[in-house]
């Protein structure tokens, strides 16, 4: 057959036939008296092999060792699996990275790229299994407090003044940068960039302040949507299980038996309880 017939075939286009010739990936036979390549059935196989093996981003020259029989086919594809898994693990930070930033909402004209390029170039460790689970959980619970979060200040708040000191002192304290943007009992202001909305929720001895992010659906973990359901679910489960656990390991110390077994479900229940109103309320 020739090389049009052959692209058809393999589905290897005839200038990517060509260069696999050239470099010496193939070497089809030649027809008596025009000398013109003649493909067989054997070379359409060996281009679709090629074809596949390059979808999986296996270099040439390995390519070749495989062709020429001089590395199993087995240890080229183990080879790549190891170049590949360093490649999605680099894609990974690169995505976390990317959201981490894009949730600060940072400008071209102040980002401190220093900073980003020290973040970008310094080695992580390799995580294991429960080490990823566990920076994913702390990443909910991070955007989560970014979405809403409260504070007890040091005094009562009755002025719009109190209000923007506590804010302020808040910040300082956390040392985040704090822009105020409407004054008043219910403030707008910004922190590390991100717009909040805040109010006063008055308390029979401490005032409480409640603080909303204007745009939490630009808030993003970043995390894909199965496992961020997951660690939703967790987040809720978690804090009524070990209020159990912990009050089941002090009965049974106590009184070496399981007599505490009522006290820990019903403590555990109204922890679970109040995680679940905590979300739908």
């Amino acid at each position: 057959m020739n090389i049009k017939q052959a692209s058809e075939q393999s589905g290897v286009s005839a200038p990517n036939i060509r260069f696999y010739e050239k470099e010496g990936l193939l070497t089809p036979a030649r027809r008596q008296g025009n000398d013109y390549r003649d493909y067989t059935a054997g070379d359409v196989r060996t281009l679709k092999l090629i074809r596949m093996l390059r979808m999986l981003d296996v270099p040439l020259p390995t390519i070749k060792a495989v062709l020429r029989g001089e590395q199993p086919l087995q240890q080229a594809l183990q080879a790549q699996q190891t170049v590949l898994e360093q490649q999605a693990a680099q894609l990974t930070a690169a995505m976390q990275f990317c959201a981490d930033l894009a949730r600060q909402q940072p400008q071209a004209d102040t980002l401190d790229v220093d900073a980003c390029l020290t973040r970008m170039e310094s080695p992580t460790p390799q995580q294991g299994f429960f080490s990823g689970w566990l920076q994913d959980y702390c990443t909910l619970a991070r955007v989560q407090h970014q979405k809403h979060f409260f504070f007890i200040p040091q005094g009562s708040i009755n002025t719009p003044q109190e209000f923007t000191e506590a804010l302020q002192t808040y910040a300082e304290e956390r040392g985040m940068q704090f822009a105020l943007t409407k004054k008043g009992m219910y403030p707008e202001f910004s922190l590390d960039g991100i717009p909040y909305k805040a109010y006063r929720n008055p308390g029979k001895y401490r005032d409480e302040i409640c603080c909303d992010a204007v745009h939490p659906e630009q808030l993003d973990t970043g995390l894909p949507s199965r496992r961020e359901k997951l660690l939703r679910i967790a987040r809720i489960v978690l804090p009524p299980v070990c209020v159990f656990a912990a009050i089941m390991a002090a009965g049974w110390a106590v009184t070496g038996g399981t007599d505490w077994l009522w006290l820990a479900a019903l403590a555990s229940g109204g922890v679970l309880l109040g995680r679940c109103f905590e979300k739908w309320l």
